[in-house]
Order: structure tokens, then sequence, then C-alpha cells
């Protein structure tokens, strides 16, 4: 005997961490690489030295808090790459700056820090906290995506103390101490093309601030609008080298039969050279193999097939065109293919549920809302079907009541003399080895054949034992012999003496209960050949026509399916949200005392928009509960960029005593650099990402959101603190 591991978790972890590994050592040498060209050689190795001192000094941390090494916690490093090194962007560049200005070591080393260590910490607490609705939601999928929490709020507390301790003793070791300029002044030392040009683009918006708002208003508006165009799948795929072929054949197929096609089909699919390995599963999958499928369980009439190929790229191209062949080939079966998936608490992606008391009309109810199915463009007609099984042939016995309890008779007696007398009552098992025979007990006639008239089967039970006080003592005294007392106890009775009659009738195989109430699923899948069909489209377009479906007294309706998941998914993230938005207030609060500032923060949150949708539809990515939490790093993002921004406006009107137009172009342009390096390092660090089944949502929404929130940032916020402000142009 040759066993073979079927699914093995850790195989599959240790692939996706070697991965992930590699997807994060590629994200810091780039990140490193492009601070080299864009800051100069030295700066850009201060600040990745310090960016791998983050990630180091996180790891130990991270261990203590409990967290594991997986996809979700390394792939939060990635995603937080660009926070991570805008700390010491920040830091470094007012150090360049300070040092072209001709200050000494002791002023440029430590000015900034001191200028900005509040505002980058208080930004560095809202960046982590606009996740903190993820590690505090208590479904699966906040158990799933809760690390991110962690992994962001310790790495970017890391990285606030380095930026301000690393940087400048690396700054005073690796830098030369004087740097000769043509000039003392900020104009001098901030005037590369880049600088310019923010500098004249801003002076000239500001003078037609009505047309400016009206113009980034009206693109909101429409980017908003064209969210309704982009895909909408909630949990993605994960992108494991292996799928499964559900196969269910009809109700009354013999398991032979089953067994039979089962290997039929492991045959033919065995010539295809691009499948390494194919295990047969009959009755049900095999028990918990893995934590991110079904259990699925058909019975007798059911089996899988599980396919191994060499890569994930393989089993996508693959999937079309064997369930094409399968489905021709065996038409009476319904078979489907199966990648994994977080949503395993449902066979279809589309599920609609009816509860009633009647079977039949919970069956008509399930047929209309199945035929609206099947008119739907988006909808695999083949998928269409009801959770419970065909009609199928059984025996139904008249049962009399009060002749049977006479008799001592109960309806369960009656059901197993039915199975005796049939194909046998199941009464124990024999193991042989490596196999297990089922030992049946079999009711025949004398000569060995089957009994003809089930009227005259024999029944009997246990509460066939009636006593009378004189044979209870007798059996005591030992007057009585026990072997009289054995036969009355197991006599049997004729199932004519307790049923008027048995008939052969069409009747429910499966009846589905939840919380004791019957109740049906119709459900279906969205067309895989249809690009823009997902389930959010497929109930999109049916709902109308099945809410509409008259229900009678005592009857009701939900939604079930991805659907119902991802509802309670947001419901759970969205009842944090209000803790998270009360962290963010206090603590912009905390740090300017007006509300017109924090609102002027506030404001430029929705117009990450103009560049997630845009990004979303160009690249025909979906929006997935991963690009959702993106969209929370994004608002993190935007407000640490402006936190610094409004700080460095303030400063200047109160330190510096310059006017408030100046102090709003020259803080905007002292916060090119660390805002296009911020969102440069984040961009190019996302893009191992890109690839990736699960983040790729994810990167596309940020690095989509982030170029567009770079120009929010340095010249939209400018805008609206001149308006908030009524700052006129000089």
């Amino acid at each position: 005997m040759r066993t073979e591991k079927i699914f093995f978790q850790p195989d599959k972890v240790e692939d996706a961490i070697y991965s992930f590994m590699w997807n994060l050592i590629e994200s810091v040498l780039i990140v490193i690489l492009v601070l080299i060209f864009t800051m100069g050689f030295r700066s850009g190795l201060i600040i990745g030295f310090g960016l791998i001192l983050t990630v180091a000094v996180s790891f130990p941390i991270l261990l203590v808090c409990g967290t594991t090494l997986q996809r979700i916690s390394l792939g939060a490093f990635i995603v937080a790459m660009g926070m991570l090194v805008d700390n010491a962007v920040v830091i470094m560049d007012g150090i360049l700056i300070d040092k072209k200005r001709g200050l000494p070591p002791k002023k440029y080393l430590y000015r900034i820090g001191q200028n900005t260590a509040m505002p980058l910490l208080g930004a560095t607490i809202i960046a982590a906290s606009t996740f903190l609705c993820v590690y505090l939601s208590p479904d699966s999928a906040g158990e799933y995506a809760g690390d991110l929490f962690l992994v962001l709020c310790v790495s970017l507390l890391a990285s606030w103390v380095l930026a301000l301790v690393q940087v400048p003793v690396c700054a005073r070791t690796w830098l030369p101490i004087r740097e000769r300029t043509a000039g003392n002044d900020q104009g001098a030392v901030m005037n590369s093309p880049i600088h310019k040009f923010i500098r004249n683009t801003i002076s000239k918006l500001i003078g037609y601030k009505k047309i400016t708002i009206g113009i980034a208003f009206a693109i909101l508006i429409l980017c908003i609008a064209g969210m309704g165009k982009v895909k909408n799948l909630f949990f993605p795929d994960f992108d494991y080298k292996q799928y499964v072929i559900e196969c269910f054949f009809p109700s009354a197929t013999s398991p032979d039969v089953v067994r039979d096609n089962l290997l039929d089909m492991s045959n033919l699919l065995s010539q295809r050279k691009d499948i390494e390995r194919i295990a047969v599963s009959q009755g049900s999958a095999p028990a918990h193999y893995c934590l991110v499928r079904p259990m699925t369980s058909g019975g007798d009439c059911y089996g899988e097939l599980i396919i191994d190929c060499k890569d994930y790229k393989t089993v996508v191209k693959q999937i079309p065109e064997v369930r094409r062949m399968l489905r021709e080939k065996y038409p009476d079966a319904y078979i489907r293919c199966r990648k994994y998936n977080f949503s395993i608490s449902t066979s279809h992606t589309v599920e609609v549920e009816f509860a009633g008391p009647d079977p039949a009309v919970l069956k008509e109810l399930s047929n209309k809302a199945e035929d609206i199915m099947r008119r739907c463009k988006y909808v695999d007609p083949y998928s269409v079907q009801n959770n419970w099984k065909p009609y199928s042939k059984s025996y139904v016995v008249k049962y009399l009541q009060q002749d049977a309890l006479r008799s001592g008779i109960g309806r369960s007696d009656i059901g197993n003399a039915l199975m005796a007398a049939t194909d046998g009552m199941p009464v124990g098992m024999i193991t042989n080895q490596d196999k297990t025979i089922v030992v049946n007990m079999l009711v025949r006639n004398e000569d060995g054949s089957r009994i003809s008239d089930l009227n005259d089967i024999p029944v009997w039970s246990m509460m066939n034992l009636h006593l009378s006080n004189d044979e209870f003592n007798s059996a005591i005294s030992g007057g009585k012999g026990m072997s009289e007392l054995q036969d009355k106890i197991f006599r049997s009775t004729p199932l004519s003496r307790v049923a008027k009659g048995i008939t052969m009738e069409w009747d429910e195989d499966v009846v589905m209960r939840l919380n004791g109430q019957r109740v049906i699923e119709a459900e279906c899948d969205p067309n895989s050949e249809i690009d823009e069909a997902t389930p959010a489209k497929v109930v999109e377009s049916i709902k109308k026509d099945v809410e509409a479906i008259e229900l009678p007294a005592g009857y009701s309706m939900r939604w079930v399916g991805e659907g119902e998941l991802q509802k309670d998914a947001i419901a759970n993230l969205m009842k944090y949200v209000p803790l998270t938005i009360f962290i963010i207030l206090a603590i912009l609060l905390l740090l300017f005392n007006s509300w017109k500032k924090v609102f002027l923060i506030l404001i430029c949150f929705p117009y990450v928009f103009c560049g997630i949708v845009p990004s979303l539809l160009i690249t025909n990515q979906p929006m997935t509960f991963m690009a959702i939490i993106g969209m929370m790093g994004l608002i993190g993002m935007m407000v640490k960029n402006a936190i610094v921004l409004v700080d460095e406006i303030n400063r200047l009107q109160t330190e510096e005593k310059k006017s408030p137009y100046t102090a709003v172009v020259e803080a905007t342009v002292s916060r090119v650099r660390p805002v296009l390096m911020a969102s440069l390092t984040t961009i190019v660090g996302m893009l191992p990402l890109v690839t990736d089944p699960m983040y790729n949502s994810m990167a596309i929404t940020i690095m989509g959101g982030l170029a567009v929130g770079t120009l929010i940032t340095l010249i939209l916020l400018p805008i609206f603190y001149t308006v908030l402000f009524n700052i006129k142009k000089i």
C-alpha cells in the first residue's frame, strides 16, 4: 500500500511564504533603488538602511504579539512600504534642505525632527488606526486579514522612532558636514523643475479657485458614478495549483456505476499533459483535507476529482476546457469545477432562500426563482438548481397507530423491517486489513427467496415485552424458562396488523431545515465565459424579479450565498468605523486645535476615487475585500501627507511670520519631494503584487489612488486651504 498527500497545508504555507519573501525582498530593493536615483546615493542608502532596520525590528515584536509569518503579515509590509519610508523621507529631505541653506550640523540634523516629530507621530497613529476595524471584525474575513493592523501598527511606529534617531545619526556619519550653495534662501534651495511647476501651478489656480474646485467636484461625481461599472467580486480565489471537480449523478445511480464513471473521468483527464495528479473521492470530500473549501457530501451518487496542475495559471486555463469536455461526455451528471475560495459556507455564489411549512409550495417558489435565473444572460444556465434532491420513489406505509401501540411497534421498527426484507438492514461492520465490510441483516423465506408480499413481512421490537406479575415472579424463582421469555420478547408481528397498506410513491428525497423550519435554496453561478458576470452583477440583474415573487402567508425569502457573506463582512467592518473616525478626529484636533483644519483634511478623502475607479476599470480588476482594505490604507496615507503639509503652513506663519499666501505656496513646495517619494516608493513597491491573484486588486487600488492622491495633496489641498481661510493671491 502506498500513501500520497492530497492536500498538505504546510506545503502550501511554505510555498506562499517563500514566494512572498521574494516579493518583499524585491519590493525593498525596488524602493531603495528608487530612493538612490531620486534623493542621491548616500541619502537613498540612509533611508534604505532605515527601511531594512524597520522590517528587521518589527519581526521580533510581532512574534511577541502572536502574529505568524504568512501571506497577510508579509503582504502588510509591502502595503506599508511607502508609509515606512515616508517618515525617513520627511526627515532626510529636511536635513538636506537645511544643509543646503548653510545651517550648522547641530541645527540641520535635528531641526526638522523637532518641528515634525509630533505631526509625524499623529499621522503614523492615524495611518495604523485605519486598519483597526479589520482587526476588530469578529467574522472569518476579519480573522483572516486582522494581522494587517498588527503589522502596520508595529512597523509604522518603529519607522517613526528610527526616522528620528537612525536618520540623523547616519546622516552625520555618511554625509559631508557642509555643502556649498549658490544662495541661502529657500527659493534657491527648492528651485528644481518640479518645484517650479508646483509653485507656478498653485499660484495660477489660486486665482481661479471656484473653477478649479468645480472641475475637481465634477470629476469626483463622474468617478463615483463610474463605481457602478467596476466589477464586484468580494472574495478572490486562492492561487493554489489544485482544483476540484464535483460530480452529482442521478439519485438512483448505483454506487458501482458512480465509481466506474469517476475512474473513467480520471483516465480521460490523465491523458492531458498539463495535469500532474488526480485523486478520486466518492460519497463526500475527503474528511478535513482542507479548510478553504466546503465539505461537500452528496451520498452514494456523489464523487469528486481533485486535480493537481503545475501552477495556478494552468488551473485558470484548464478549467473551462475540462468543464466543457466532461459536461458533454456525461450529460446526466451535474458537474462543477471549483477553485479554492474563502467563501466556503456556500455551495453557489448566488443563492436565494425560501422558508415555509409546505415542501410543495417551497418547491414551486424555488422553481419560479430558478426560471428567472435561467433567463439572466449573466448566469450559467447549467448551474441553476436547488439544494433539494430530485423526487425519488419510496415505500409509504399507512401506519395504524392504535394497533401498532398495542403490539409495541413503532414507526422506526417498520422502517427497519422494510430494509431487512428488501436490500438489508445494516447491523455492524467487519474490518479486514484495509477493507471495511458492512454486515446487513436480511429477512427471507425459508428457501432464501425474497418475500413477495411486503404486507406479510415480520415486524419486531424490543417494546413487545408484556409480562404479567405471575410470569415475572416465575422467571425470578426459576419456574419459567428464560428461553420462553426470550421468545416472547423477540416475537414478530405481521406488517398487515399494524399498517393498513403499503404503496410506492414519489417523494422528496432530501428536505433541508434551518432552525427547525423547512428551507429551500434556488442557486446558480455566474457565466464564466462573460467577463462582466460576477455574483454581484447576477444579483443586481435578477433581484427585482425574484423579490416580485408573491409569497403565501407564513413564507419568507432572503438572499444568501456570497452576497450574505459580503454583507456580514462589510457590516462587521462598518461597526468599528466610528471608532476609527473618533481616533482620527481626536488626533487631528490635538494637533491643530481647529475644526476648520480637520474639515480641510477630511474633505480630501473622497477624491481618491478619482484614481481608484479609472485604475480598476482600465486594468479590468474587481472591487474585492482586499481592495476595500487598500482603500482604508489610502486614507492613512492621505492623512499623513496632509497633516505634515498643514502643520508646515502653520509653522511658516507662526514661527517665520510669513504671509498666509506665501506660507501656503512655500509649505506645499517644501513637501514636494517627501510626498512624491512616499507615493513613488509605495507605487513601485506594489509592483510585485500586481500579478498576485489575491493582492492584485489591492495593489491596483493603492497605486491608482495614491497617484491621484499626490495631486490632491500638492494641488487641491492648498486650494481648499485658501478657500476655507479666505486667503487671497498676492
